[in-house]
């Protein structure tokens, strides 16, 4: 038996979790067509990356090994395909007519447009959409390219017999334009119409002396697997290597080209060759491509139709100091975004700004807010004289342009800027402020599990530390150290830093836990982590659970362990949590003898985390934040209709009783909101 899940396969079925929320009784019709977007969007990226990097490895492997790499880039594009099917199906079935119950009509495939509708199609696609048409009739003189995740449609015509068949490629502007437009009420009725349908519509008119023969949806998704030679410490000659990889990016291989299914063999062979396509790319779905684009469905009945926003809590303690170093310099402080304010993160910043004892800022960056208010305040400091020295990722997959911006923006401000580090990413999140008190030195530390980007701190449930623990504090500026002048720091004996012994610390830790199941004490290991996948790290679980140790995981993502096999991993039990903010944080508890260590940080339990990037993992100290990370990952594990216990195959176990619905994170907001109030 292999004992290791697929890793592709065990992310396609969390995807598979978030569709699976439409499905909910409970959930309002906006926020399933939410979650029908992200699905969309999820597969756009596995598609991007992962498909092409299967099919990287599939062609540059070995004659034994080819076949084993070409069964899991099938069963990958046949986990997709079939989770597009289904993604069209709950559209279909579920969320259309949830929208007409509620009198919102979306015209869906061969619907029946009312007259004035139909006028008004025509009226919107002469006054806003023509202009924006670029047809371009494929001949063996012209090199059509389809650009990564633009829609397109293949028109189909014959234009008499001198020219004959004509297939003409067509753009669908949903870039430019609205993908939905709001049609006129009628009848107390709301009508909606795709964008695809107003061309359908109008383009017709624009071949009227041709014999139109058919109009098709197609679209492509390309290798966005972005491999740079970072090489070199010279980092222009970096950012010059960056920005030839970023053009590249939009020229890469065809990964998966998505065609309406209705169209005909003679086409679709054409697409096969034209557009040099291999046959497993090739997937027929529906009449409209790319759900994502839900995103941005108009809502004409408000919000009523969709759950109310939590307002984020403040935190009960840390509101009453006006100045948060008074605060930070007495206890530690743990705040969860977003059920608690990320203003808390803001106002550190503006505070090590504005506060004329503040000598030093340090700062780790992996993805920066397209308007990011922390680096406008580093910004700040620096032309204030202040000290400020900023670490930025340039190899954050997608976000490597906008980081690159920031950079430079720091860089002409006076921050001391730092890039990337050849061979491993930085993954770290972390915040180093330096001040002047009674003629001495202090240090102020913000440790994070998710990145400093207030945008995604909106939708991504995280933690994050205040300290000024003398020992988080100087490793800290260690590893900072190590960053900027790549200074080998002294051996970390509080933070867990990946390339500086932390996946030895963590087999150390796991390994303690074994020693006291088999000497016949309390043992326990409790992990959350988003994705579980390194190999030693399984199997030193499998170790555990064979010892007696009971283990608990909560893993979003890839996941690769089996929990529940008898004789392997029967003590292990794994659970995955979906709800309105994508589970983010990484915990890590062990007994250690009733003591419960506790850590937090940036790793997943990874090998590219583990191995080939800089991450932090920090200790809780302070015995009333241990209390609350337990109870909040007790929160996690009760059962509820939010929480899939999964079976070794990762499918989810049917509940032996009916379970209360009971959504975990509603629960641990309630928990917080009650915390506040005392």
């Amino acid at each position: 038996m292999n004992i290791f899940n697929d890793r592709d396969l065990s992310w396609l079925s969390f995807n598979k979790r978030v569709l699976d929320e439409t499905l909910l009784d409970d959930l309002k019709i906006y926020d399933k067509i939410k979650f029908l977007a992200i699905h969309s969007s999820n597969l756009d990226e596995f598609a991007r990356v992962r498909l092409a990097a299967l099919e990287n490895e599939a062609e540059q492997s070995s004659p034994e090994e080819r076949e084993m790499h070409l069964k899991a880039l099938y069963d990958a594009r046949q986990e997709v395909y079939n989770q597009s099917l289904a993604s069209r199906k709950i559209l279909e079935q579920v969320v259309l007519p949830q929208l007409r119950s509620h009198n919102i009509n979306l015209y869906y495939g061969d619907s029946t447009y009312l007259q004035e509708h139909y006028e008004e199609m025509i009226h919107i696609f002469m006054s806003k959409v023509l202009s924006y048409l670029q047809p371009v009739t494929i001949t063996s003189h012209t090199n059509v390219f389809l650009e990564d995740r633009m829609l397109y449609f293949l028109v189909h015509v014959n234009a008499g017999r001198r020219l004959n068949d004509l297939k003409i490629v067509l753009n669908i502007p949903a870039n430019s334009l609205p993908r939905f437009f709001t049609l006129s009420k009628v009848d107390d009725k709301h009508y909606i119409v795709y964008l695809d349908d107003i061309i359908r519509i109008g383009v017709q008119s624009l071949f009227k002396n041709f014999e139109f023969k058919g109009i098709y949806s197609i679209k492509i998704n390309r290798n966005a697997d972005l491999h740079v030679d970072d090489d070199t410490e010279d980092e222009a000659d970096f950012v010059e290597v960056l920005q030839r990889g970023l053009d590249l990016r939009k020229t890469g291989a065809p990964s998966r080209f998505q065609y309406d299914a209705s169209m005909p063999e003679t086409l679709i062979k054409f697409c096969h060759q034209q557009f040099q396509l291999e046959e497993g790319e090739m997937l027929p779905v529906g009449h409209y491509l790319s759900s994502s684009d839900f995103f941005r469905f108009p809502n004409p009945n408000g919000g009523s139709l969709q759950q109310a926003n939590w307002t984020p809590l403040k935190h009960p303690s840390l509101s009453l100091y006006g100045n948060y170093f008074n605060a930070i310099a007495s206890q530690d402080y743990l705040i969860h975004f977003p059920y608690q304010s990320y203003d808390y993160v803001l106002v550190f910043f503006n505070l090590a700004v504005l506060d004329q004892d503040v000598t030093e800022i340090m700062a780790t960056f992996y993805r920066v807010a397209q308007d990011s208010h922390i680096v406008n305040a580093l910004i700040s400091a620096a032309k204030n004289g202040k000290k400020v020295k900023a670490f930025v990722e340039l190899k954050a997959r997608f976000d490597e342009a906008n980081n690159l911006h920031w950079a430079n923006e720091m860089a002409k401000a006076g921050v001391e800027i730092t890039y990337s580090i050849p061979g491993i990413k930085v993954h770290a999140k972390a915040a180093l402020i330096k001040r002047r008190e009674n003629g001495k030195e202090k240090k102020y530390a913000f440790f994070g599990t998710g990145n400093f980007n207030e945008k995604t701190a909106a939708i991504y449930s995280d933690m994050g530390l205040f300290t000024s623990n003398p020992n988080l504090c100087n490793e800290l500026e260690s590893m900072f150290q190590y960053l900027y002048k790549r200074q080998q720091p002294a051996p970390f004996k509080h933070l867990l830093v990946s390339q500086f012994g932390s996946l030895e610390k963590f087999v150390q830790l796991i390994d303690n836990e074994i020693a006291a199941a088999k000497q016949g004490q309390p043992s326990g290991i409790i992990i959350k982590v988003n994705n579980l996948e390194e190999e030693e790290v399984i199997n030193k679980l499998y170790e555990a659970s064979r010892a007696g140790v009971p283990i608990k995981l909560c893993v979003r993502s890839i996941c690769r362990i089996k929990p529940g096999v008898p004789g392997l991993s029967e003590n292990i039990e794994l659970i995955r949590v979906v709800g309105r903010y994508l589970e983010h944080s990484r915990v890590f508890i062990f007994h250690n003898k009733g003591q419960q260590d506790i850590y937090l940080g940036s790793a997943d339990w990874m090998k590219r985390n583990l191995r080939s990037r800089v991450e932090v993992v920090f200790p809780v100290y302070d015995e009333a934040i241990k209390k609350q990370v337990l109870d909040f990952i007790a929160i996690q594990f009760t059962p509820a209709t939010k929480t899939q216990w999964l079976s070794p195959n990762l499918e989810p176990m049917p509940w032996e009783e009916e379970v209360k619905q009971y959504c975990p994170q509603q629960s641990f907001y309630d928990y917080l909101k009650n915390q506040q109030s005392q």
